[in-house]
């Protein structure tokens, strides 16, 4: 019921993660993303919070790999869940379990910082339709990262339709535009862009004012 998107880009400050999701449920950004500075993980289908929080905590001692294949043992219904994501060190995961409800699968890219998951969808074509956004669209992270959920939807998405959907950006500099949640709306992922380009806009007006007292 569920589609994200997880990636890494290298900086000269270090690695910068972001997560993407969107499903037909309510509050998503409450369950599925997962962050730190040392990597990123969504964890979907029947949600298990353990596999996101427990593994992010993990990524500062394990690769993600590791951390999560771990997890999973532990976990008795690792069949019916659903987890990707990718740490500092540039290692990346995905795992769809043999009981999600289809259209379900994952796509890892390793080498190019970015792994993509989803169930229940409407077909095949989401995945590939998001990655394809994601690394064509110009602009800052956020914005590929919603043109990437809008392409994804466009190319079927959720079959039952979208809900919610979330955005979470961990770089060395947060702003207020790197962590934000539409929690329930008919057209979530437009609300999300929507919201993104009003804090982006209040951000840089207050870094533009801030200057402005500093060196006035």
């Amino acid at each position: 019921m569920t589609f994200s998107i997880c990636v890494r880009e290298e900086t000269t400050d270090g690695p910068v993660f972001g997560v993407a999701v969107a499903t037909d449920a309510p509050a998503v950004g409450a369950l599925a993303p997962c962050i730190s500075h040392k990597g990123v993980i969504s964890t979907q289908s029947f949600v298990n919070v353990r596999l996101g929080r427990r593994g992010v905590e993990l990524l500062s001692d394990l690769a993600v790999d590791d951390a999560l294949t771990g997890l999973l043992a532990q976990d008795d219904h690792s069949a019916l869940r659903q987890v990707h994501g990718l740490d500092y060190r540039g290692e990346a995961f995905a795992f769809t379990g043999t009981d999600c409800d289809g259209w379900c699968g994952h796509e890892v890219r390793e080498d190019e910082g970015i792994t993509v998951a989803g169930n229940m969808l409407a077909t095949g074509e989401t995945l590939p339709a998001a990655i394809d956004a994601y690394q064509s669209t110009d602009g800052q992270l956020g914005e590929c990262l919603i043109a990437a959920l809008a392409a994804g939807k466009e190319a079927g998405g959720d079959k039952r339709g979208h809900t919610s959907a979330v955005l979470r950006i961990k770089a060395p500099e947060t702003t207020i535009y790197h962590d934000l949640r539409v929690d329930e709306h008919e057209t979530p992922i437009t609300e999300l862009r929507r919201v993104y380009d009003a804090a982006r806009e209040a951000s840089e007006q207050f870094t533009e004012a801030k200057k402005s007292r500093i060196f006035d």
